[in-house]
């Protein structure tokens, strides 16, 4: 499931004429990111047996949407450091987003491929922060976290949706009121008819997202409407209730 956010598209039309020939420029952000890109495989060139630097490029070749391109550079991680953790996510996200692609012929394998490399990450983390139920704590790396949100999206892909909705309910654990990981168990739930688990995640979700109103305006909406389309009346009514501006008691100065 692809992110639209990770990287500027190249701008539609922006045509200058310069001595009579017409050529397009791309947006500020994607000439960065080409840079980022050939800067990164220069240093790899230079220092092959640096994993870091592979999968700093492979995270450079996803924002990219280069996907094949992204999955080999983490593997030149992995193949010179098994046990890193992090290169195995790269390499999961990378497989994620090449099975999201309408040209790709298997996406099912990628996805299949996607939940291995996430399963390994899942393990190589856990051997640094100990399994779930036995955390001290819990921890809140980011990657960690996700790996546990994408394998479960990778699961529902797979139709797997009891596996899913486990994989996120384990990051909600490690991630507490996050509306976004709410919201996409209710999906899931609703996905696999568990419509009654479905509500309180969307309630609690649209909840969240109303106290952030009105950035997360859009997002609170989604969850009404999802819930509106349950039968939820009750609790989409509570969340359009927390849109509403508040009046001032007092137009004074405060």
């Amino acid at each position: 499931m692809r992110n639209p956010d990770h990287i500027a598209k190249f701008l539609a039309a922006v045509v200058l004429f310069a001595g009579g020939t017409l050529w397009a420029q791309a947006l500020p952000s994607e000439a960065r990111l080409q840079n980022e890109i050939h800067k990164y495989e220069q240093l790899t060139r230079d220092n092959p047996r640096d994993v870091e630097l592979w999968h700093i490029l492979g995270a450079l070749y996803r924002e990219a949407e280069q996907w094949d391109k992204a999955i080999a550079a983490e593997t030149q991680a992995i193949q010179g450091h098994p046990k890193y953790a992090v290169a195995f996510y790269g390499r999961g996200k990378a497989k994620m987003g090449k099975a999201g692609t309408p040209s790709n012929p298997r996406p099912a394998e990628d996805y299949s491929s996607a939940v291995e490399d996430f399963t390994s990450s899942i393990r190589l983390f856990e051997v640094r922060y100990g399994p779930i139920g036995n955390q001290v704590g819990l921890p809140n790396d980011k990657d960690y976290i996700d790996c546990y949100r994408t394998r479960g999206v990778a699961q529902a892909h797979l139709n797997k949706y009891p596996e899913a909705i486990a994989d996120v309910s384990i990051a909600i654990k490690l991630r507490k009121d996050d509306p976004k990981l709410l919201y996409e168990r209710g999906y899931l739930e609703e996905k696999a008819g568990m419509k009654k688990d479905a509500i309180p995640d969307y309630h609690r979700a649209g909840m969240l997202y109303a106290d952030l109103f009105p950035p997360a305006r859009e997002s609170a909406e989604e969850c009404i409407a999802r819930l509106d389309n349950l039968g939820a009346t009750a609790e989409a009514n509570a969340v359009r209730l927390k849109l509403i501006p508040k009046t001032p008691k007092s137009d004074l100065p405060r």
